[in-house]
């Protein structure tokens, strides 16, 4: 009886260190997916996303997207390429203008790689990815070395995001009112370069019920743009800002900045993104009417200005998002002193790609000009806006 005993003994001994051997070598079962394996062993079937400032993100089949630091994944094996940014400084601007008109678009699907960027198929064990190429040369980096992962092949339409929302807000009866709201967002992002484009558009209508004559009570609209450039991972160049206003109710019939500056990503991971620009610039006004004393006798004001952009974004949870940019121009007296335009945002995932955005905005102006009749436009103007748009 007691030889039994042992030999069960020695036999479960046996099988509980076959296992744990198997599992220390386990490899993924098919090549239709990506893999992660934690350090706990388990494994995980979808699809690399990426990864930012040490997080990766995994759209796995069973739990949707997850979020896990490096640390606590033991391996990554991935079907197809992944675009990987190194954490390393640039060349000088001059010597990276010559490069970047050598090696476009065009070279870059074709797959091949620059200094600060590194195109391939990626495993990653033992805190080290393997990047083959497909020239079939290997390349290996060290997590330190690397500044982000984008998942899947460098096609354009990797690197593009964007969101259009519309509001239409209509009164009928005793007041007929009409206010339709437009607000959009495109971004284009790759290792060396960010280009930023934003509008937002008010337009109301006032029927009067006693002249039937129709008002325009609201015409605003903004357009902004901005192109920067990656000195390192977080640093980068704002080569120039440009913003477009016109609000006749804000006495502004079109007013026209232009900036440049230096920034750097506080945060850049796959839920969180909040950057901050700096910088000089030139700004114009053109007025729908004033008092000229207010311009010495001119039809403009200009000035040269200084500027702080705030760009923040995140994940509150898997369907809503929050929002917040902020943006100052401080300026001369004949060109209101100091201005900013902030909006706090949320966006709500509804089905598939449609979402629904609730926002609000705020805009002042500390010292604005005065109207022809002598009267002076608020110095703080509050919009809100309800709309249903696309996000891709």
């Amino acid at each position: 009886m007691k030889n039994v005993l042992k030999f069960l003994l020695v036999l479960l001994l046996t099988q509980v260190s076959l296992h744990a051997e198997y599992l220390e070598n386990a490899h993924a079962p098919a090549k239709d997916y990506d893999w992660m394996e934690l350090q706990s062993g388990e494994w995980l079937k979808g699809e690399f996303k990426g990864m930012y400032s040490n997080d990766v993100e995994f759209d796995s089949d069973e739990f949707n997207v997850v979020t896990f630091n490096i640390d606590d994944i033991k391996q990554i094996i991935t079907k197809g390429d992944s675009v990987i940014s190194l954490n390393k400084s640039l060349p000088s601007l001059q010597a990276l203008s010559k490069r970047l008109h050598k090696n476009d678009e065009q070279n870059l699907s074709e797959n091949q790689s620059i200094d600060h960027e590194v195109i391939g198929n990626i495993s990653f064990k033992d805190n080290t990815f393997m990047v083959t190429m497909s020239n079939g040369k290997s390349k290996k980096l060290l997590v330190t070395d690397i500044a982000s992962i984008s998942g899947g092949a460098p096609k354009e339409s990797n690197y593009w995001s964007a969101s259009f929302f519309l509001g239409v807000d209509t009164l009928h009866g005793n007041t007929q009112q009409v206010t339709v709201t437009s607000k959009a967002n495109v971004e284009r992002r790759t290792a060396l370069t960010r280009f930023r484009f934003d509008s937002l558009n008010t337009y109301t209508d006032v029927k009067d019920q006693d002249t039937n004559e129709t008002i325009t009570t609201a015409n605003s609209h903004r357009f902004t743009t901005a192109v920067d450039l990656y000195q390192t991972a977080h640093f980068y160049w704002r080569l120039a800002g440009l913003e477009y206003l016109r609000d006749p109710f804000q006495n502004i019939d079109g007013r026209y900045t232009l900036s440049v500056g230096l920034g750097y990503d506080i945060i850049y991971t796959p839920k969180t993104n909040w950057s901050i620009t700096v910088g000089p610039g030139y700004q114009r006004t053109y007025y729908t009417n004033h008092n000229l004393t207010d311009l010495d006798a001119s039809d403009y004001a200009e000035t040269p200005l200084a500027v702080i952009v705030s760009h923040f974004d995140t994940e509150l949870t898997s369907d809503i998002d929050f929002i917040f940019n902020y943006q100052a121009y401080f300026v001369n007296k004949a060109s209101g002193n100091y201005i900013h335009h902030t909006e706090f945002s949320l966006e709500t995932e509804l089905i598939s790609d449609l979402s629904m955005d609730y926002s609000i905005f705020w805009d002042r102006t500390s010292h604005p000009t005065q109207f022809a009749d002598g009267s002076y436009p608020e110095k703080n103007d509050y919009k809100t806006m309800l709309a249903i748009g696309y996000s891709y």
